[in-house]
């Protein structure tokens, strides 16, 4: 194997030729300043990404700076219209409404027809014509029941009728009547029983005695007829004889005296039957008396209740008469319950009159401090303004204790004029202080509440080789006035200061942000 010997050929500028490349050769400086600028191209390009990619992670947010301004501070409420004694429209009676000639909003003369009605009997009047007649029918019968003095029946076919006077007055004699024969039969019936116990006890003692004086009779007699001393039989026959006299007398005694009671008892009981037959009528007499008496205060109920219904029918008959209602009142519609052809019941509300020269009001509550700002006389304007005109007026009446927190509470009343409003609409007015100047305004949306009182949170600019960092600073605030859009603050600011008002993500003290503008 033959060995190939290479030959390095260097040109006059030191660089190699090699053999066969025609091509000029390469310098290793170039080589590096090329590497190096390669490089560095690439950290700019990744520090530029990096910072952009970093600064579309922080939250975004909006600012505006500190100015001098006022503020003019709104209490705002909503109350319902109500109308200082509004008209309601009525009919006495069920009708059927055939036309409706005015709408809500209309002004109305005393006379103007307000409803067209069916002209036909309404069902009040048909149904008061059958009462009246089951009612007459009811009273003929009572009058004439049979168990009506007829004195009673004259007086109150008369149309009179007892007092309450009389009516006492007849009660208590019957009463009283009544109530002494009940005693006094009472007592006789006490004193025949009684006496019939004695008798009793008597002929149970007597009874007694008789027995005692046979049996004592017997014994003598049986002593007689077993003794063996014939001088002892004289004496026993004496003793027996002493002893049948004795029972002899004591039956005298006993009948004489059952004879006694008898008489007594019979004495008693003849002034008991004549006392139960005065009783018996004292108690009829009472009871038909008291029958009497409330026979004749329900017929004088019943008579009345005629004559009223007669009244009622009447007057129905008249309002029946037209087939309009008109209005009794000058004055504005606020309202119309009823449409063309519905029915109308008695005593319902068909339309509502705000009467010519009678206020409207409405009414919310406010807390004490809001209330101590204002004074009667205050005027206040529509929240919505562009929905009334220029004349439309809120004038505030009176400040009372609301009752539902009289502590806490005042209750604002305003007097409203206003062709625009209607009683029972909604209302929402808004009625505010003097405007005042202060030296440092944001926007309420600035304001921020923290553990130890209000704050805002100001933007701080720091320069970097890339541009502007945007720092949040918590700067505490005391708050010396607000209305609905601005703050006025006291704080340990210039005063041209940026604060944000909002923000993408909740921003804390201390971190970087980036701008909306940005």
């Amino acid at each position: 194997m033959s060995e190939v010997l290479e030959t390095q050929i260097i040109d006059s500028n030191g660089h190699e030729i090699l053999p066969g490349d025609g091509k000029k050769p390469i310098n290793k400086k170039d080589m590096v300043k090329n590497v190096a600028i390669a490089f560095l191209s690439v950290m700019l390009i990744l520090t530029f990404f990096s910072n952009t990619i970093m600064n579309y992670s922080l939250p975004q947010v909006a600012t505006q700076q500190i100015t001098y301004g006022s503020i003019s501070p709104q209490i705002r409420g909503t109350g319902t219209v109500t109308a200082e004694d509004p008209y309601n429209v009525t009919i006495k009676e069920t009708r059927k409404i055939s036309g409706v000639a005015v709408k809500e909003g209309s002004h109305v003369e005393i006379g103007d027809i307000l409803f067209y009605l069916e002209d036909k009997e309404s069902d009040e009047l048909k149904t008061a014509r059958e009462d009246l007649e089951s009612k007459e029918v009811a009273y003929e019968q009572a009058l004439f029941a049979g168990d009506v003095p007829d004195e009673v029946i004259t007086r109150v076919r008369n149309g009179g009728s007892s007092s309450y006077d009389t009516y006492q007055a007849k009660l208590k004699e019957l009463n009283e009547r009544y109530d002494a024969l009940k005693e006094e039969k009472t007592n006789l019936e006490d004193a025949k029983n009684y006496l019939t116990h004695l008798k009793t006890l008597a002929d149970t003692e007597n009874s007694y005695n008789q027995q005692t004086i046979e049996y004592s009779k017997a014994e003598e007699e049986y002593l007689k007829t077993v003794g063996e001393n014939p001088d002892r039989a004289a004496e026993l026959e004496k003793v027996i004889a002493e002893l049948t006299k004795n029972n002899t007398e004591l039956k005298a005694a006993n009948s004489q005296l059952g004879y006694s009671y008898d008489e007594k008892i019979e004495i008693v009981n003849r002034q008991l039957q004549k006392v139960t037959i005065e009783y018996e009528k004292a108690e009829a007499d009472k009871t038909e008396g008291i029958t009497a008496i409330q026979k004749e205060i329900s017929l004088c109920e019943q008579r009345d209740k005629i004559a009223e219904l007669k009244e009622k029918i009447a007057a129905l008959e008249k309002e029946s008469v037209g087939a309009s209602i008109k209005s009794p009142v000058a004055g504005t519609i606020s309202s119309v319950n009823k449409a063309s052809g519905e029915t109308a019941s008695a005593d319902e509300t068909l339309a509502v009159i705000q009467i010519d020269g009678k206020d409207m009001t409405t009414s919310f509550s406010v807390t004490n401090a809001q209330a101590q700002k204002l004074k009667v006389g205050d005027v206040a304007k529509p929240q919505n303004a562009w929905m009334f005109s220029d004349e439309f007026k809120a004038t505030l009446t009176s400040i009372k204790n609301d009752k539902t927190d009289p502590s806490g509470k005042k209750l604002l009343t305003f007097k409203i004029e206003s062709t625009e409003v209607t009683p029972g609409q909604s209302l929402a007015l808004a009625i505010g202080e003097r405007s005042i100047e202060y030296d440092m305004v944001v926007p309420n949306s600035a304001i921020k509440t923290g553990s130890t009182g209000k704050f805002v949170l100001a933007i701080n600019s720091k320069s970097s080789p890339l541009g502007n960092r945007y720092i949040a600073t918590n700067v505490e605030v005391e708050v010396l006035a607000s209305d609905d859009n601005y703050t006025a603050i006291s704080a340990a600011l210039n005063g041209d200061e940026f604060v944000i008002t909002t923000s993408t993500k909740p921003v804390k003290a201390g971190e970087q942000v980036r701008l909306a503008s940005e």
